[in-house]
């Protein structure tokens, strides 16, 4: 363990939807080259929380995500639009760029923050934070099944990920000394309470005679 994180477990809290094409993605092509080349970026094993069961509407935030995620250095986010209609992962992100902007990170003395966000599909519907922050595209480079490994784009997004490794470790090596404050409810409990998901677009209904 590093001895200035004695109290973090976790350099990156994965943050994405489990459903199909999302949680295949991140399970089967993603991780297996992420996390050994961020131990790379970092010169040691890289500790990664991701939650393989997923959440399900109407189930409360489990309190080992709350913890983890408290514990973890940064966040980094799989972005697409939909993922931005998941309370759950609005709420993993409000928590970190609460702390991001109550530790002055992200701003113009600390232009590194603690989310970083790699897109996979249209930006066009992500809110204003995620729009205007800079993320890894990986738009071109979502697909899943065999087909994905065995094309050229596979080679491509093998070399995507070292840039995206490096990126990911200097924040890691920049987060803040981590504090048992993180776990109180103005850090957490308070931040989730004020999500909200976005509006649905209105259906026209059909007009009865």
């Amino acid at each position: 363990r590093r001895s200035s994180d004695l109290d973090y477990e976790w350099d990156v809290f994965l943050s994405y939807l489990h459903e199909r094409p999302s949680g295949p993605w991140v399970n089967d092509h993603l991780l297996p080259y992420l996390i050994p080349q961020l131990g790379n970026a970092l010169n040691q094993k890289a500790r990664v929380f991701y939650d393989r069961t997923g959440i399900h509407s109407g189930q409360k935030w489990p309190a080992r995500l709350k913890q983890a995620l408290c514990r973890s250095r940064c966040l980094v986010g799989i972005w697409s639009p939909l993922y931005f209609h998941s309370e759950w992962c609005l709420s993993e992100c409000a928590v970190m760029l609460h702390r991001e902007s109550q530790l002055g990170y992200g701003s113009n003395q600390k232009p590194d923050g603690l989310l970083v966000g790699v897109k996979v599909d249209d930006g066009q519907h992500f809110p204003a934070y995620a729009a205007d922050s800079q993320y890894a595209d990986f738009e071109p480079f979502f697909f899943d099944g065999p087909a994905f490994i065995q094309s050229p784009l596979h080679l491509d997004f093998q070399k995507a990920i070292r840039p995206l490794a490096a990126d990911v470790a200097r924040i890691v090596k920049g987060a803040p000394p981590w504090s048992a404050e993180w776990e109180t409810g103005p850090w957490l409990d308070d931040i989730v309470e004020q999500v909200q998901l976005p509006m649905q677009p209105q259906v026209p209904q059909p007009l009865i005679a």
